[in-house]
């Protein structure tokens, strides 16, 4: 067998085969002889037809298959002979041509690897750690603080404020007209946080119990519901209960209620702690998602469209389940896919870019490597390791230890890189005024 290949673009070539006739006539006798031997013809018993029948009934499925099966073959020994980093099925160029005696010839288009002779690994990083402050620790205190607030009946009179719970009967007409399926009896509401129309947020803020507070609400024309769209809906609202959260006093008490902490001080000290501790996982994140961007901001590579077809599968069907575990219906349109496409073509740029950082400096990850993480995993859940062996298994363990791998070649990046530390960014904030950037570029 003889195979050329050339280039079309730095990701897809073309590869040329030439099967000799020794080698295609071999198959087709091959097919033939387990045919004789298997073959039901009628007129003769099984196996008993003679060669010539044979090859008259079955002469253009015999030719078809050894066809088929020799370009498989054949395929996968150019591409070992090569080398060809492959990335795609291969795909006909047009049918196969087989002239008897002379032997079979096709072409494949198939994607590959882009080449990198030099991959630019000279980073320079910013870290940036969000510093923890006084005002921090008080509010995550707060929060806490917050959880072990007891809910009570307000003790003496007065008007309904933000942080209330109030028990609500209520009636509704729309454009004058009675509603008894909208109307409600004993239904809770809290004041303050968020989840009530504004007008009823204002009408309610300020009522006293026992009073009855018309509150007017006027739909726009884009109401969801078109039973409502355009109308006046006016909610007759009467305050039946009135509680309000009692908190307790930030002191060592309730630093004891809190958890396993003997005084306020404890409980801040640890607090602080915690607070760092997250802060600076945030930070590594950041700087290992940074170290990835430069990455591929110093390497342009060209990306095979197979490759980013396939990622782009993958994050579309993430946010089709995603959408559905928040129980919302995903809606596609060719926009989102449009606007996914840039972060798709990244992902796998990065992808590329990290094999040939693993292949350059010989980063790979060993079954003990494997095994020392399970045991970490096992003593972090609680799991036998045996169990989690089971577990992680085929798929699940290839996934792990791409993880593995991952990790060391991003570990193997940052080790090579110039961080310097710089003050704190508001990531939000700065992905804003990045995609603001680029809107006005």
């Amino acid at each position: 067998m003889q195979s050329q290949i050339s280039s079309i673009d730095p990701v897809t070539v073309e590869l040329h085969v030439e099967v000799p006739w020794d080698r295609f006539n071999k198959g087709v006798e091959n097919e033939y002889g387990k045919l004789q031997k298997s073959a039901r013809v009628k007129g003769f018993r099984q196996g008993k037809a003679p060669r010539n029948v044979i090859v008259q009934l079955f002469s253009k499925s015999v030719r078809d298959e050894v066809t088929s099966s020799l370009v498989n073959e054949s395929v996968v020994e150019a591409v070992q002979k090569h080398e060809l980093p492959v990335v795609s099925t291969p795909v006909l160029k047009d049918a196969p041509k087989v002239v008897d005696g002379t032997g079979m010839t096709f072409t494949v288009k198939v994607e590959v690897r882009p080449k990198v002779e030099t991959l630019d690994t000279g980073l320079e990083l910013v870290r940036r750690t969000k510093p923890v402050t006084d005002a921090d620790v008080d509010a995550d205190i707060e929060r806490m603080r917050q959880t072990h607030a007891v809910v009570e009946p307000v003790e003496s009179p007065r008007p309904a404020k933000a942080g209330d719970l109030l028990t609500v009967d209520y009636t509704v007409t729309v454009d004058g007209v009675a509603k008894p399926d909208m109307a409600g009896t004993d239904r809770p509401v809290e004041l303050g946080n968020g989840q009530l129309l504004p007008e009823i947020e204002t009408g309610l803020t300020g009522a006293e119990l026992g009073q009855t507070k018309s509150i007017t609400v006027a739909r726009g024309g884009d109401e969801a519901n078109k039973d409502l769209a355009g109308k006046v809906v006016v909610f007759e609202m009467t305050v039946k209960e009135m509680k309000e959260r009692k908190l307790p006093a930030v002191d060592d008490e309730l630093a004891k209620d809190i958890g396993d902490y003997q005084s306020l001080a404890e409980l801040k000290d640890k607090t602080r702690a915690r607070l760092e501790e997250s802060a600076k996982s945030q930070s590594d994140r950041a700087l290992r998602d940074a170290a990835i961007e430069k990455l591929v901001e110093k390497n342009a590579i060209p990306v095979p469209p197979s490759l980013l077809d396939q990622q782009l599968r993958a994050m579309l069907q993430e946010f089709m389940q995603l959408m559905q575990m928040m129980g919302q219906k995903a809606q596609l349109n060719q926009a989102m896919v449009e606007d996914m496409k840039p972060r798709a073509e990244s992902k796998v740029r990065a992808a590329l870019l990290l094999g040939e950082l693993s292949r350059k400096a010989s980063i790979s990850v060993t079954a003990d490597e494997v095994e020392a993480k399970l045991k970490e995993m096992a003593e972090k859940s609680g799991k036998h390791i045996a169990k989690l062996r089971v577990e992680y298994t085929g798929e699940k363990r290839e996934q792990l230890e791409t993880q593995l791998l991952e990790d060391k070649l991003i570990k193997h990046l940052l080790d090579g890189s110039k961080i310097t530390d710089g003050p704190w960014e508001d990531p939000n904030k700065a992905a804003e005024q990045k995609a603001e950037k680029a809107e006005n570029a």
